[in-house]
């Protein structure tokens, strides 16, 4: 008997941007938040990667400064995906997203 694996590989989508952060009173004594300063734009590119089934996730470059070189992202905010930067449009997602799931 012969196994035969079929591997799917998960799409991901990366909103690269800068957060802000906000400090709060908590029981805990002071708390920093995050807070996303366009929540539009991070809903819009949510949601095309969720009609794709990609994962979806937020690269804040205050914490992660390297990924504006490392994929060579020349304004924010941009999406990755499969390591390739593009402006981050819900249009632009389905568009790359469509043509990768072909």
């Amino acid at each position: 008997m012969t196994n035969t694996w079929i591997v799917t590989r998960e799409l991901e989508v990366i909103l690269v941007k800068k957060l802000e952060y906000k400090r709060v009173d908590c029981t805990c004594g002071i708390a920093v938040m995050s807070t996303d300063p366009t929540p539009d734009i991070s809903k819009a590119i949510k949601n095309a990667a969720r009609e794709f089934g990609a994962r979806f996730s937020i690269l804040d470059t205050t914490v992660h400064p390297d990924a504006v070189l490392r994929y060579h992202i020349k304004e924010l905010p941009a999406v990755v995906i499969e390591e390739k930067s593009y402006p981050a449009d819900g249009d632009v997602v389905r568009k790359v997203l469509g043509e990768l799931s072909r």
